[in-house]
């Protein structure tokens, strides 16, 4: 009975506006009128079965109609007001129908949403089967490697080709591991930009010797942690590939006066030919720069997750020189997340200075 509440205000109202009309002949109108906007109120509050709806609405019109023509009948009120009869019940049964209409909507968009929040934790734990599944071969296959380097020298050149290619695969795995848990990711928050760039300092510093700097600068963001993450890693991994040890990778964060949030890496490696830099700004998004590769470039799948998760946010990636001489890649994206269940058309190739590119939908493959 909690639950059908508004149903029993109407039954109480109800009947209390039919006695008001019986008892105040020439003012029957307005405990009508009461009546009616009382049903559209509860009735857009609350779900009624359709019978209830209907013997209510039955009873109601009768009772109503009675006093109405009686009141005609002794010459109190014209016949014509008694047209409001099926006039009113005609408009009720009107809203019964938009309103249980909109509520089949809302049903199913309540079963979408539950089937989306049940595929998204099928695709959770998917993520962390493939983790499993993958990097532990993985793992065990380059620690027996090791040893057996460690006791064959003569044989070394070969295994080592075989621990350059298990190491490919093992950041071939880590791509795609990460890209199948930004595409399940949907959860936003207001993210701490200098806490998230001293954490990723932190994991990456304790596995790579390289000058690591974090240079935040105290901005927030709103938007999906684990996506942040994941673009970060994929940043810091391209600036691994292109520098050596001693050489300076710098992580920063900054808000622009535009109203964007600039979050990237740099870092003091060989950086962007002038060739890439010039086919960026010339082949733009239309052609893409597939083609713009390097001898350390690989599957390009780390920069394809970065430009999606950018385009989503209706951001773009900025390409670069660092003031160490480097590489400078950045990802720009507005204060405010968007929906990133909806595609977001980037804002294409913008101006930049010379030589920086910014990129909409496409970035070099480093």
């Amino acid at each position: 009975m909690h639950r059908q509440r508004w149903f029993v205000v109407w039954l109480v109202v109800a009947p209390l506006c039919c006695a008001a009309m019986w008892l105040w002949p020439g003012s029957e109108t307005v405990p009508y009128h009461l009546a009616c906007a009382t049903f559209a109120l509860c009735y857009g509050l609350e779900h009624w079965s359709r019978r209830a709806t209907l013997l209510s609405l039955a009873a109601f019109t009768i009772a109503t109609g009675s006093i109405l023509a009686t009141r005609a009948a002794q010459d109190v009120i014209d016949w014509q007001e008694t047209s409001e009869i099926p006039l009113m019940l005609l408009l009720m049964l009107l809203m019964v129908w938009h309103v249980r209409r909109r509520n089949r909507a809302v049903d199913a968009v309540t079963v979408l949403a539950e089937r989306e929040r049940s595929e998204a934790e099928a695709r959770e734990l998917l993520t962390q089967r493939t983790s499993h599944e993958m990097r532990s071969p993985l793992t065990i296959a380059r620690g027996y490697l090791e040893m057996v380097m460690a006791r064959d020298p003569e044989g070394i050149a070969d295994l080592r080709i075989i621990d350059d290619e298990l190491a490919r695969l093992s950041r071939v795995c880590e791509r795609l591991v990460r890209s199948m848990r930004v595409q399940g990711d949907f959860e936003l928050s207001t993210l701490d930009l200098d806490a998230v760039l001293a954490q990723t300092v932190l994991r990456w510093g304790a596995v790579a010797d390289r000058d690591w700097r974090d240079d935040g600068g105290g901005a927030t963001l709103t938007g999906s942690p684990e996506r942040l993450v994941a673009c970060l890693d994929t940043l810091v991994e391209n600036a691994l590939r292109y520098t050596s040890e001693g050489d300076v990778i710098s992580l920063y964060a900054r808000t622009e006066a535009s109203g964007h949030v600039v979050i990237g890496v740099a870092d003091s490696g060989r950086g962007f030919s002038p060739e890439m830099l010039r086919a960026a700004a010339v082949q733009g998004v239309e052609s893409g720069l597939d083609g713009v590769r390097d001898d350390l470039s690989q599957t390009g799948l780390g920069l394809s997750l970065v430009r999606d998760v950018t385009a989503r946010r209706g951001g773009w990636v900025r390409l670069g020189v660092s003031p160490d001489g480097g590489a400078d890649v950045s990802l720009v994206v507005p204060l405010n997340e968007v929906n990133p269940s909806l595609p977001q058309s980037g804002p294409g190739v913008l101006a930049a200075p010379d030589p920086v590119v910014a990129l909409g939908l496409r970035a070099p493959s480093r």
